[in-house]
């Protein structure tokens, strides 16, 4: 079938997808063309434009495959990437999680791309590829070994088979992040698969300072454990108002047995376990033998198949035997109620979980409580047995993993679900009766929301049970539905996302509003905390235009504490903590918790800045990661060393790409915050780790930087008043100066107003602490006046080299301060 040209208009740009000749071009206004497609094959490809009108700044258009022969896998060329200067591609690592690329050609796009954000010239034109679901179909890209870019779809499931998708949104326009609102809009509004966060409430937890069992306990947690991590929190001055049960309080078979905590998929540790039951010389090669050829190997390499059938055959029972004593991947779960360990039963004298959720919130001033359970309830699913005994059909099902998944994960192939297969629900009415047993105890218990795991686990089985992109749905529909009726909190749906990066789960949120952005903080792997900030932070991109990106928990006595509690200050996401009892820096919780256990939370997802957007911050030894936010006065960029480490695509793994990464000089300027680019200035900029302020003349004015490996900084950024009399005031409030985020503490700010007597600046923070403000000259006064008939003049110090005004504000009473600065 021939496509006819077809023109989407935009006072800034035209997308043209011309049949005759095979290409897609970029027309900007002045009328300069620029090819950013070609050779794309004129009968494997239909448009259509975008449903809502096309706006000044962004066109883009859907683009539909057609195959010769209906298949449930199939690829299609979309020609050669001949204009771009770069690219940023976000890629499953995993079949749980996502991570960036970068790169200048088309071959270098990793396998199973989701996300693919193209610079065509220095500072724009960029364009945008968004592979699509389409009924039981997903869509990825990749890059070819003759630079051509291919799509990918399939359904994962060998019965479902189509000849051909609506596979991929494409668009064009000069603003990097109005072009991802948008063209996320536009594909919401056309597949009515998933809503936008702009369209959803956020829940209350967010904004509240938390603590998580799982890197204190693993799944060894007690009810006891979780009051002691509570109290050791409160008694150092930190308050939790949220608490996540993470797993280890659910009932599942075979029984745990003393654990043996998991960080990963555990493919290093089962090669251990193999060679341990073997002896002498032996066991030593079968360990080095694993290590050296089979851990790194390709999906279907001579190591990775010869593994395979090892696993499958003299291996087997040895297999199981490691996933059921070293790990909890090979378990079940076996019962709806709490397992022995959170309910009374005889012998056992410990509290149930209604009595912990009760103590955890009369008692210890936590606001709400979470629990951890996978999509489909437990790592391996449900067994059969609680089905039959609870009305519901459930079948262990061996999934036929697709070539296509395997080749993203090789070890999916030894994986417990894979070997002894998942207990899973078949269709709408089978999971909402699933979801009904699931969550009914934990409302009876008092429980008030859900952290949801494993879901593109989920997903990934596809193989017999109507393909990934069918189970997703099934499951997430019912997750949404459940949590809907179950778990609301100020209108919002009370529920974490995680490893849930597949697009057949992000897809599918229609009214959930928190998703984890990359894999797990680890405490003890060194050479994984400066990649989970790179992850983090370019997967915000993507998962922020649908939910709001959690950037997980971390300790705060971790040797890389500070590097993520500053990320966290500034992701815009929730900020919570694992750390065991007695195991806290209290001095830097105290800078991201206020007294009442609430956080300064930014307003948007953090993202990199736009200089940065193209720029391999984790290996290039070069480039500074750069993230940007804003507050309600005002922006903030954090800036941060990730030099030395970064994800493999080819072995799967992260990679020390330098052991001694150097020192780098970076700069940023008022405009890196996108929500100040409309303003020229003057701004003033406080740095957080000097407790210095610099005068900055206009939004390009640079602020210079020095940063060792895995250092840090953060730099708040606000616009300078001018006051509307003749003495020529400057005021700039910026926040509390010993908060990671000090300007999130503004809530108001009015304008400098007066005479040429007396002239006053009136404003809005939280408290306590030490507020920190630009202003020239030296006041004569500042007041507080949270009543104003008794207002109470407060010391202040001022700086008159630097114009740093500073004083105490006490403790909050009934909600913010109210503030004067006077000059008289």
């Amino acid at each position: 079938r021939r496509m006819a040209k077809l023109h989407l208009l935009s006072p800034t740009y035209r997308l043209q997808l011309d049949a005759e000749d095979g290409s897609l071009q970029i027309t900007s206004a002045d009328g300069r063309s620029t090819c950013l497609l070609d050779g794309l094959p004129a009968t494997s490809w239909s448009a259509a434009p975008a449903p809502r009108p096309q706006t000044p700044s962004t066109s883009g258009m859907f683009l539909r495959s057609s195959h010769p022969n209906a298949a449930s896998a199939f690829d299609t060329s979309l020609g050669r990437p001949t204009a771009f200067r770069r690219f940023l591609a976000c890629a499953r690592l995993t079949r749980y999680w996502m991570g960036p690329a970068f790169g200048s050609a088309a071959e270098d796009i990793p396998l199973d791309t989701q996300f693919l954000l193209l610079e065509a010239e220095e500072g724009g034109p960029y364009a945008l590829l968004l592979p699509l679901l389409d009924g039981d179909f997903r869509a990825s890209l990749s890059g070819d070994r003759g630079g051509r870019l291919v799509c990918h779809q399939e359904s994962g499931d060998g019965a479902v088979r189509a000849s051909g998708t609506r596979a991929l949104y494409l668009a064009v326009g000069d603003d990097p992040y109005r072009l991802l609102k948008e063209s996320f809009a536009a594909v919401a509004e056309e597949t009515r698969t998933f809503a936008t966060l702009d369209a959803k409430k956020l829940p209350p937890n967010v904004d509240e300072f938390g603590w998580c069992t799982w890197d204190a306990f693993y799944s060894e947690v007690t009810p006891q454990g979780v009051i002691e991590g509570v109290e050791s929190l409160r008694a150092v001055g930190i308050q939790p108002k949220t608490v996540i049960l993470d797993d280890g309080w659910q009932d599942v078979k075979p029984q745990k047995k003393p654990a043996v905590e998991t960080e990963g998929s555990g493919e290093t540790s089962l090669a251990s376990k193999v060679a341990n039951v073997l002896s002498g010389v032996l066991s030593k090669i079968i360990s080095a033998l694993y290590e050296k050829f089979v851990r790194r190997a390709p999906h279907n390499s001579l190591p990775n198949k010869i593994w395979r059938f090892l696993t499958r055959t003299v291996l087997k029972g040895l297999t199981w035997d490691y996933f059921d004593n070293d790990t909890d991947f090979a378990r079940q779960l076996s019962g709806f109620e709490p397992n022995e360990k959170f309910r009374k039963c005889a012998g056992n004298n410990s509290m149930d979980l209604k009595e912990l959720a009760t103590q955890l919130k009369t008692e210890l001033g936590v606001a709400r409580l979470f629990c951890w359970h996978a999509l489909h309830g437990y790592w391996r699913g449900v067994t059969p047995e609680l089905g039959e005994r609870k009305g519901f059909n459930a079948t262990n099902v061996v999934p036929d993993l697709s070539e296509h998944l395997l080749s993203v994960e090789p070890v999916l192939a030894w994986d417990s679900v894979s070997l002894f297969g998942v207990g899973l629900v078949s269709d709408e009415e089978e999971a909402k009766r699933f979801y009904n047993h699931l969550h009914n105890p934990l409302v009876a218990a008092g429980v008030d929301g859900v952290k949801v795991d494993v879901q593109s686990g989920v997903s990934s089985l596809g193989g017999g049970t109507g393909g990934g992109s069918h189970i997703a749905r099934v499951y997430t529909q019912a997750l949404e539905n459940s949590v809907s009726e179950r778990f609301v909190s100020d209108g919002a749906l009370s529920c974490i996302n995680c490893m849930c990066h597949s697009t057949e789960n992000l897809y599918r949120y229609k009214e959930t509003s928190v998703a984890r952005a990359s894999d797990d903080f680890y405490p003890r792997r060194p050479d994984s905390h400066s990649v989970h900030l790179v992850n983090v932070a370019y997967n915000s991109l993507f998962i922020g235009e649908i939910c709001l990106p959690d950037w997980d928990m971390f300790h705060s006595q971790n040797e890389a504490g500070a590097l993520h509690a500053a990320a966290r200050a500034i992701s815009g996401g929730p900020v919570y903590v694992s750390d065991a009892p007695g195991k806290h820096d209290a001095d830097l919780l105290r800078r991201l918790v206020l007294e009442d256990g609430s956080v300064l939370r930014c307003l948007r997802p953090g993202r990199p800045t736009r200089d940065c957007l193209f720029l391999d911050v984790g290996k290039d030894n070069a480039s500074v990661l750069k993230v940007w936010n804003e507050n309600i006065h005002g922006g903030v960029v954090g800036l941060f060393n990730s030099q030395g480490v970064s994800w493999n695509f080819g072995t799967h793994e992260n990679e020390v790409t330098n052991k001694s990464p150097p020192t780098l000089n970076a700069s940023t300027k008022p405009h890196d915050v996108e929500s100040l680019r409309n303003m020229d200035g003057p701004f003033v900029a406080y740095r957080h780790r000097k407790s210095s302020l610099e005068y900055l003349n206009s939004g390009e004015s640079e602020l210079e930087i020095e940063l060792a490996p895995r250092e840090w900084d953060i730099i708040t950024i606000v616009p300078v008043r001018k006051s509307k009399t003749e003495n020529d005031i400057l005021w700039a409030p910026i926040g509390l100066g010993d908060m990671l985020n000090s300007g999130g503490s503004v809530s108001e700010v009015n304008d400098v107003v007066g005479s040429q007597l007396a002239t006053c600046a009136k404003f809005s923070s939280r408290g306590p602490g030490r507020f920190v403000a630009y202003c020239r000259p030296e006041p004569s006064r500042v007041s507080l006046v949270d009543d104003p008939n008794m207002p109470t003049d407060l010391p202040f110090t001022f700086d008159s080299h630097s114009g740093l005004l500073s004083f105490i504000l006490p403790s909050e009473k009934e909600g913010p301060h109210e503030a004067k600065v006077a000059w008289e």
